[in-house]
């Protein structure tokens, strides 16, 4: 809101004061405007308050709206609107002048009883009704005052009569009655006047008030006070002159005149009648009755004479009655008081005997109070000045000696209290979430969440005793409080308190040479349950003493410095753990020791908040060094799994071997693997895993490490144990899983490389080891998910078995594996193939075919269809085109066995190709080589050799097609196959043709 600057020297404002006859001081304005609903608009208003009413005022032109009284304003505030009413139950007449407003109506008519003010900002409204709120509480205040001084003033007057009218019968006073018909004919004195001045003033009629006091009580009283003759206040008149008030003035008085002459009336009224009535009556008496009545008043006024002497005579002798008796009062007084004090007095002494202090000292206080009247005796002078401090001091001196047995305690009670509340197992389960696994049999798998309800655990506390000591030394504290040595008290505790930390928890030696692993984490284990006995007495003494032992700052810096020695203490048991063999195992209970100290310090303690940083610091760096630990032992482990293994598929016996190899990384519900993954039936024998024993080895290590990971990383929001960058503690252990993978994977490249080129078979088996890897890494992905605390990657969402998303690097590493050992693979299977095809490359070799087929041979070099030649059996009598296909063919079931589908008909595709393209290169070299010196013979020979070979792949390549479809399904090459035998046989007959012409053009 905009500020509104010097509104108490606003001349508008002061002549709406004026004219209100209303007290020109402000007390109170808004400091900028508001709004109200006028005539379909909002207008800009504003409040301003004197000490008597509030006003509404329109900005613009500082015009009138309203006023109310400030004794029966309320103000209340909904919704960033200000509701401004007159309470009903503090009813008043309000006369204004000028245009002013009575019971929230102006000038105008326009009805303001109730007004709803707008502004723009709820906390600027708040201010606005607190201020309203305390003007109105301060006006009821004032107002109760004021009554409270009219009758005060009344009952003074009353008062004041009384005396008067007692001492006027005094005989001793000779002059009294004189003075009194004196004052009767003067019309009394000039100050009793004044006092039945301002009775007739005060008394006003039934159900009104004066109309000037309601205006203002200031205005009234100075009317009042120049009205007195006696209290006339001159201060005033100047006032009025200094300040050019005079014309206000003359209009009070003016208006107390016209006020007083109403009363004056009305007392006329009341009594004119009853002194019309009265003299009548006195016209109607005779003279002779005249007479008659003058004697009998003369008599009577004789006896009135006598009786009043005699009354004198009694009243003198009834006063002195009355002082014995007083005197006789006040002995029986004193003398219980006396019998009191003494008995009390022995009571103290005994509750000191019995070492009851706290009742001693309030019955030292209850004794000094009744032996205070009597100080003036002996009896008082004795218990005041020398049986209190005598007490006092005794009761200061036992106190001293319980505090000391107390403080004594506390130390004592560290330990029990803090190894208590650290194994105490009673505790209240929060509600959580629950997370459950679902896979379909196609491979998809997907995370759902069920809530579990809260759950309540009640255990006994095994040193409740001991806290109900701790509470029973405390009262202590009211025993020094009583004897004004409170500060003394928490002085002497805040000394001890910390001696004694400084002894069992800051300067406590710590002894690692020689000292077994097991022996500092029990050491540990003490000193944490100290520290948090220590710091939970603290506590307890907190919030049952008051005032408080120390303030929360001095708990805080007391929690500080035990958090400091806690961790350094961690840190040296850390360190001397260094060369213990079960050092993980002893490092992660120290975590685990400090993370349950930590939670179970910040939950308990109420009295401050305990913050639980410099531990989780330490914690900090305890997880990053068990987790790097973990993280290379896992590293170590995986590379020896790999360099050990010997790519041999995996037999499966049992079936606990197959629930471990199989079941256990969902490879039975992987459909897209195109991998032939037998039954759990084995009933039959063994089965057969196409991958290395490596795979589920390097699974088994994986989730191991995940599993230990998340038993030491908390990841709830309220844990105070937090690691360094918690909003990206699961990146982090992401991170962690590529190393490792990314470890193997380099492992398996160097392993790669180790295999022989002729190890065919186990280079299939390491294809398909890096080809199932993906599915290891959803099932690590799968365990990362369900032990995240919340939602991870959204509710319901469908995964791929095999496709995992957050470890999608590692799983391309695993894929370039895959590529790797598919160019190992294809290599050496086309080292089998060559050595086979390598006689192709000699004439020889197609003459003898030819010679075998004319029967000039009584051999057959040709193997039967579909023998199968190992490369140390391929020699020059048992190889050729025919054999090579064979081995081929013959090799595609072993492949299967192993291979996914794809990936064999690639490789089978990429051979066979190579296979044909070398068979070609071969039967043209040999025929190149053939030719000789070029005579007939030759040429006519190498003419047989090339229809020997066409006659061959005509003969064979269908049976190759048909045996290739049989064996493997959607093979290209079993509908075209890449030798074309037709074309290279007519090639080769052109070139002989060719020789041939150049032979006879030479000769």
């Amino acid at each position: 809101m905009g500020r509104i600057e010097d509104l108490e020297r606003n001349e508008r404002l002061q002549v709406i004061l004026r004219s209100m006859d209303d007290s020109p001081h402000l007390v109170y304005h808004t400091e900028g405007p508001l709004r109200i609903h006028r005539h379909g608009r909002k207008k800009k208003v504003l409040l301003a308050a004197t000490p008597f009413y509030l006003y509404l005022l329109k900005v613009k032109g500082m015009r009138f709206y309203a006023r109310w009284p400030n004794i029966r304003l309320t103000a209340s505030l909904r919704d960033n609107v200000l509701l401004i009413e007159s309470d009903t139950n503090f009813e008043e007449t309000e006369n204004g002048a000028g245009g002013a407003v009575v019971n929230g109506k102006n000038a105008s008519g326009d009805d303001f009883r109730s007004v709803m003010l707008f502004g723009t900002a709820f906390v600027d409204l708040r201010e606005v009704e607190q201020r309203l709120m305390e003007l109105t509480r301060d006006a009821r205040l004032r107002a109760e005052q004021l009554a409270k001084d009219e009758i005060q003033s009344v009952s003074m007057r009353e008062l004041y009569a009384d005396e008067k009218a007692v001492t006027s019968k005094d005989p001793d006073s000779g002059e009294s009655e004189e003075e009194e018909e004196e004052e009767e004919e003067d019309g009394g004195p000039v100050w009793g006047q004044g006092q039945q001045q301002r009775a007739a003033l005060s008394r006003q009629r039934d159900g009104e008030q004066s109309s000037l006091f309601q205006k203002a009580p200031s205005r009234y009283l100075a009317v009042t006070s120049i009205v007195d003759g006696e209290f006339t206040d001159y201060s005033t008149l100047k006032n009025a002159y200094i300040r050019n008030e005079e014309d206000v003035l003359l209009e009070d008085i003016a208006t107390f005149i016209n006020e007083n002459k109403g009363q004056v009336e009305k007392l006329c009224e009341r009594h004119y009648p009853v002194f019309l009535q009265a003299a009548r009556q006195c016209t109607s008496i005779s003279e002779d009755d005249a007479k008659l009545v003058g004697q009998e008043l003369s008599g009577a006024i004789e006896l009135v004479r006598s009786s009043a002497m005699d009354m004198k005579v009694a009243a003198a002798e009834l006063t002195l009655s009355r002082r014995v008796k007083d005197n006789v009062a006040r002995v029986r007084l004193l003398l219980h008081g006396a019998l009191e004090v003494a008995e009390h007095l022995e009571t103290t002494e005994a509750r000191l005997r019995q070492q009851q202090l706290l009742g001693a000292v309030v019955s030292l206080k209850q004794l000094l109070q009744m032996a205070t009247p009597l100080i003036e005796y002996t009896l008082g002078d004795y218990v005041i000045n020398q049986r209190v401090p005598q007490i006092a001091h005794e009761i200061f001196t036992c106190a001293i000696q319980h505090l000391n047995a107390w403080l004594k305690l506390l130390r004592e009670m560290s330990l029990p209290i803090g190894t208590a509340a650290m194994t105490w197992r009673g505790t209240v389960d929060p509600g959580s979430v629950e997370k459950e696994l679902h896979m379909t049999d196609e491979g998809e798998w997907w995370v759902e969440l069920s809530c579990t309800s809260a759950f309540i655990r009640r255990a006994p506390f095994a040193e409740a005793e001991g806290i109900s000591k701790v509470l029973r030394g405390a009262a202590m504290q009211e025993v020094f409080e009583e004897l004004r040595c409170g500060a003394y008290y928490r002085n002497y505790y805040i000394d001890c308190r910390a001696q004694q930390a400084k002894l069992d928890l800051y300067d406590t030696p710590l002894h690692t040479e020689g000292v077994s692993g097991k022996a500092l984490v029990e050491d540990l284990n003490t000193y944490c349950a100290t520290a948090l006995g220590f710091i939970l007495i603290e506590d307890i003494v907190y919030h049952v003493t008051d005032p408080h032992m120390q303030s929360t700052a001095e708990v805080l810096c007391m929690w500080d410095q035990i958090s400091h020695a806690i961790a350094e203490r961690a840190r040296c048991v850390t360190s001397a753990l260094a060369n213990d063999p079960d050092y993980t195992e002893h490092v992660v209970d120290v975590f685990r020791l400090l993370r349950r100290f930590v939670n179970i310090a910040v939950d308990s303690v109420v009295s401050v908040r305990l913050s639980p940083v410099i531990v989780s610091r330490m914690l900090e760096v305890m997880s990053d060094s068990i987790i790097s630990t973990w993280l290379q032992e896992a590293c170590v482990e995986a590379s020896q799994i790999v360099s050990n293994d010997t790519l041999q598929p995996i037999s499966v016996g049992t079936d606990e071997e197959y629930n471990a190899y199989v079941k256990r990384f969902s490879f039975d519900r992987y459909k897209d693997i195109e991998l032939f993954i037998p039954s759990g039936d084995l009933s039959a024998g063994e089965v057969v895993l196409p991958y290395a024993l490596l795979v589920p080895k390097i699974g088994e290590t994986a989730l191991r490490f995940l599993a230990r990971c998340h038993s030491i990383i908390e990841v709830n929001n309220g844990a105070v144990a937090r690691q360094s960058e918690f909003n990206n503690v699961d990146e982090m252990l992401l991170k962690y899983l590529s190393v490792l993978f990314r470890t193997v994977a380099g492992v398996m490249q160097g392993h790669l490389a180790s295999v022989e080129g002729n190890a065919m078979m186990k280079l299939a088996v390491y294809v398909t080891s890096c080809a199932v890897m993906p599915i290891i890494l959803s099932c690590v992905e799968q365990q990362f998910v369900l032990a995240w605390p919340g939602d991870y990657g959204g509710l319901h969402r469908r995964k791929k078995l095999g496709e995992p998303q957050l470890l999608d690097s590692s799983s391309s590493l695993f894929a370039k594996e895959v590529q790797n050992g598919i160019g190992r693979l294809l290599p050496s299977f086309m080292r089998e193939v060559e050595e086979r095809l390598k006689p192709t490359a000699d004439v020889n070799h197609w003459k003898r075919l030819v010679a075998v087929r004319q029967g000039t041979v009584s051999y057959s070099v040709e193997s039967g269809v579909g023998t199968v030649f190992s490369g140390d059996e391929v020699n020059e009598e048992n190889g050729g085109l025919i054999a090579a296909m064979d081995f081929i063919i013959g090799t595609i079931p072993k492949l299967l066995a192993v291979l996914q589908v794809s990936v064999t008909r690639s490789v089978l595709s990429t051979v066979i190709t190579q296979a044909a393209i070398t068979a070609q290169m071969n039967i043209e070299q040999a025929i190149h080589a053939g030719i000789g010196d070029g005579g007939s013979s030759d040429l006519t020979e190498l003419r047989a050799c090339v229809k020997e070979f066409e006659q061959i792949c005509a003969t064979h390549i269908p049976q190759w097609k048909q045996r290739i479809a049989a064996s493997i399904s959607e093979m290209t090459v079993a509908h075209r196959f890449p030798l074309n035998p037709t074309q290279i046989a007519d090639d080769l007959l052109a070139w002989i043709a060719n020789k041939e012409a150049a032979l006879k053009r030479t000769l």
